[in-house]
């Protein structure tokens, strides 16, 4: 293999390596954990050294799971990880480098992405206009957006923080649940859903969301946590739709929403996500989808633009 672009996903549990050719087939995909290396180098030296060197590659991207300022990244989970893409390239003897937030990995993928890697929340609905924005949205151990969109024929991302955006309730019961003050990360989240649940069923000890989940078909308090969750997701996936003008799809990614999409009531988050006064109708053309596909992450930083 010749001509291949570097790859990895850098998260704070696990970091993922993979060969990547120009039509985003990956090659070689090692994964190691994290807390037993000391350093990204270190990680990629025994890359390197398992897969026989890097001779032949042209190109890397990286997807960190932390805000990249100037080609530079500080994992969020792992303060003693710094990886920067100058350094990095001058490693690499000078070839190319450039590092994105993980979810803009993530959203890079999407326009590439067939209907075999994904599946439809609350019915199909295919975007007409191919080259239309759209939007990654994570829900996991916390909550986070990427925008995808078309310039002059080149995929391009925008990463964003929406997960520390403030969260307003619009029913007695939501505020008298979420309180104010609260974050969207504060709710939509893996930690969100246990403390509503332990807050509604009155519990001390939280089940985490996966147990919510699992759960909700016989547990009344887990069925009323679930819906409120659906609600409020629907919402907020609806406001950054608009916000950024996302016509071609929402992407929903993470633990968190996989979980949620295999019990969700969907008519009734496409309900929450569609009402949006006089853009109702047009929100009711925006395609929802749940990412399927395991290795999004790398397949999206193959396709990235570098």
């Amino acid at each position: 293999m010749s001509n291949w672009r570097l790859v990895a996903d850098v998260g704070g549990t696990n970091v993922r390596f993979a060969r990547a050719s120009h039509d985003g087939t990956l090659a070689h995909v090692i994964s190691y954990r994290s807390d037993s290396i000391a350093s990204f180098a270190e990680a990629l030296a025994s890359y390197a050294d398992t897969t026989g060197g890097l001779a032949g590659c042209c190109s890397a991207a990286i997807g960190a799971a932390g805000p990249v300022t100037d080609g530079r990244v500080v994992l969020t989970n792992r303060s003693d990880w710094t990886i920067d893409a100058r350094d990095l390239s001058s490693q690499l003897s000078g070839m190319p480098v450039v590092i994105v937030n993980d979810l803009e990995a993530v959203a890079a993928a999407l326009p590439h992405l067939g209907e075999g890697g994904v599946a439809p929340i609350g019915g199909h609905r295919r975007s007409t206009d191919a080259r239309k924005p759209r939007i990654a949205i994570n829900v996991g151990t916390g909550f986070g957006a990427a925008l995808v969109f078309n310039a002059g024929g080149i995929w391009r991302t925008l990463p964003g923080e929406p997960g520390h955006m403030s969260l307003s309730a619009v029913t007695p019961e939501e505020l008298e649940l979420l309180g104010l003050g609260a974050s969207i990360e504060d709710f939509l989240s893996g930690n969100g859903i246990s403390r509503l649940h332990a807050r509604i069923a009155g519990n001390a000890v939280a089940q985490d969301a996966n147990g919510v989940f699992q759960s909700a078909g016989k547990d009344r308090h887990a069925a009323i946590a679930v819906d409120l969750f659906t609600d409020v997701l629907g919402r907020v996936a609806g406001d950054l739709a608009l916000a950024r003008g996302a016509w071609g799809g929402v992407y929903f990614c993470g633990s968190v929403a996989v979980g949620w999409s295999a019990i969700a009531d969907q008519a009734r988050f496409r309900a929450s996500f569609e009402r949006k006064g006089l853009l109702t109708q047009r929100m009711a053309d925006v395609p929802v989808w749940i990412v399927q596909r395991p290795d999004v992450a790398l397949y999206g930083l193959a396709m990235l633009s570098v």
